[in-house]
Order: C-alpha cells, then structure tokens, then sequence
C-alpha cells in the first residue's frame, strides 16, 4: 500500500554554542519533536525566518554572545517574537535570572537537570499554544475542546487519587462534541486536536467525535449519540495509568511494554466498574474496542458471534483513529490510505458492512496522516 505521509511532529529550535549540549538535546527531543540546532545567533535567527519553530530552547551563551542577547534580538523580529522560550543555563545567577524575567520568560532550567522534565516543559508550552489557538473557533466547536479537556484532566487528577470518575460529568462534556456534531461543522474540533502534545486525550476525543458521528450518522437520536460520545471518550481511560514514555516510545516495543499497554483494556474496566452510573455500553466499548471478528484481538479473542453492533463500530473507529493519530513514534495516515488498509488488509477482522457506513459518514472529516502499530 501506498502510504503520503508527512512528518507533523511540532518543530523545537535549540540554541546553544555549547555543541555537546546542543546534540544531548536534540537526541533527547528526537522521539517527540523535531529539532534544528544552532550555534550562533546569526544562523537561528536565518534558519527560524525560514521555518518557524514552536518552542526555542536557548543556552547560556549563544555563539561569542549572551544566551540573553540573544534572546533581545528574537522579540526584536516580529514573526518570531512571540516564540515560547525556554532558558537552560550552567549554574544559578540572579543576574541572569533578573534579566529573563524582566523579558517576560518564566521557564529554565538550571544544569544539571532532567531530560524528562524538560521534555514535558516543552510540551506544555507547546499545548498552551494550541488551547489558546482554540479560541478563534465558533462557540460550539470550541467548547466541545474546552470542556473535554477540563474533564479530561480532571478525570486524570481523579485517577491519581484514587477517585472514582464522574460520568456525569463527562455525559455533560460529551454533549459538547454533540451539539457540534449537529452544526454540521465538527472538523475544527477533530482537526485542532490534532496538534495538541497529550496524546491519549486527542486520541480519546477523536475517538468519542467520530463514534457519535457515526451514531448520527446511522440514525441515532441525540442522547445515543451522547452516549457513544461518552464511550469514545472514556475508552482508553486504563492508558492514563501507562507511562506516557512507554506509550509514546519511538523505538519497537518490547514483549514486556506490549503487555503493560495491553493491560490497558483490564485497568479500563476496573476503574469504570468502581464509577457510579458507567452505562452498559461505555463498559462495552471500552472492553471490546481491540477485538476482531476474526478472533485475533484482545484481551478475551471474541469472535464476530460474540461481538454486538456497538463493539463492531467502536473497533472500527479505534483502527481508523489510530491510524490518522499523529504520534510520536509515527507518521499518521491519509484517511484514504487508512480506509483502504481497513477494507483491504482487514477484510476478515473489521464489519465492512459498517465500516462502508463509517466511511460515507466521515470521510470528509477525516485529515491526513500515517501507518503504526496500534496500541
């Protein structure tokens, strides 16, 4: 099959006269973002005019110059002015950190640090950017992102203390996406996710966006589409207690790594089973969404007599949504590319009769992106 793919991971400048530095760095993002590295002042400034990074990490010292001066001279150029930086310097100085302060940077680190910790620095700058970009959409659209990502968050929260989630508040959440879903124009919300650096949370509104979609688009009133939307949403609940490092990992899998994210489906039931009021069909979907008609899924191998409609579907959106996914150790896939690998390739494990509904419905929606694995 052929596969258009482009690499769409975020771009991260790294300035820094210290070479050794610059190449830990670059190593360090490499599985996550993409880098360009300079040196000096004067190759940054030219290479960032010509592609505009998302975040630039700046050294100490830059070329024979001040980390700082340079710095001056990017807020002094409009198109890069409102770059995200973060600063790394050699050891605490107040007089460094007066003056980056003053220009209005809040984030650096000091060595030695840890490259887990920058690396998730530079994810939240890159998702602040993307939540605040929400905020031009129609009001429908951008509450549906909004709000799903408040209940996402706080269902993580929830999670970490060994709190039970609240359905009720991600029925209220979901009827979000719906409500944009019935404007007719719900491709900003499954498009603008996209680029958001948490990828459980895109996956799982992706998830939820396209299964309602889908419910509309077979017939289904409102509230089973919130329903779906809910099912999609929660589906992969079990992947919050993963490490994002094992998930996100851009070399293969080890047999060991295979198993801790398989046993995402067994933490899934669990924490649905302990929430109040967790709907028949949102446990189905989040149990069933790997298996296959052929029995080559998991976690029980049910075959296509033991899978109802509602499981069907939800397979169906989770192969599509996790071959059109951007992620780390991926480039995603055309959702012509991903539909004709579905029809094809998957001929014995996917409902095709569904899943020619499935593409009628969304196609129109559905982005470019590229093959992996899914996990």
């Amino acid at each position: 099959m052929s596969v258009h793919g482009r690499d769409v991971r975020h771009l991260i400048a790294v300035v820094d006269a210290n070479e050794k530095h610059r190449q830990t760095v670059a190593e360090a993002m490499a599985p996550a973002y993409r880098t360009n590295a300079y040196g000096d002042a004067a190759n940054a400034l030219s290479g960032m005019r010509q592609s505009l990074p998302q975040v630039v990490l700046v050294g100490q010292r830059v070329g024979s110059g001040l980390g700082t001066n340079f710095i001056k001279d990017l807020r002094r150029e409009s198109a890069l002015s409102n770059i995200p930086i973060i600063l790394i310097i050699d050891k605490e100085d107040i007089r460094i950190l007066d003056a980056v302060r003053e220009m209005g940077i809040n984030k650096y680190f000091v060595k030695p640090y840890r490259q887990i910790d920058l690396i998730r620095a530079v994810t939240l700058k890159i998702n602040g950017e993307v939540e605040r970009s929400w905020q031009s959409l129609p009001q429908k659209q951008r509450l549906a992102l909004e709000k799903t990502l408040i209940i996402f968050n706080n269902i993580l929260e929830d999670l970490t203390n060994g709190n039970p989630i609240s359905y009720k508040a991600v029925d209220h959440s979901c009827a979000a996406i719906v409500d944009a879903i019935n404007e007719n124009d719900v491709s900003p919300v499954v498009n603008r996710v996209k680029d958001h650096d948490n990828f459980t949370f895109a996956h799982s509104l992706r998830m939820a966006t396209f299964l309602s979609l889908f419910g509309k688009g077979i017939g289904l009133p409102k509230d089973k589409q919130i329903l779906l939307a809910s099912g999609g949403f929660l589906h992969d609940v079990g992947k919050l207690a993963v490490p994002a490092e094992t998930l996100n990992k851009a070399e293969k899998l080890t047999p060991a790594e295979w198993k801790l994210i398989r046993g995402h489906v067994a933490i899934s039931q669990k924490v649905l089973a302990i929430s109040e009021n967790i709907p028949k069909a949102v446990m189905t979907i989040a149990t069933q969404h790997h298996e296959r008609l052929d029995g080559s899924g998991y976690p029980l191998s049910l075959e296509s007599k033991d899978l109802n409609q509602l499981a069907r579907m939800a397979s169906i959106i989770d192969v599509f949504t996790a071959l059109t996914d951007r992620k780390p150790y991926k480039r995603a896939m055309l959702a012509e590319d991903a539909l004709e690998m579905m029809t094809t390739e998957m001929s014995k494990q996917l409902d095709q009769g569904l899943l020619a509904k499935f593409r009628a419905t969304v196609l129109d929606l559905a982005g470019t992106e590229e093959p992996a694995e899914s996990r």
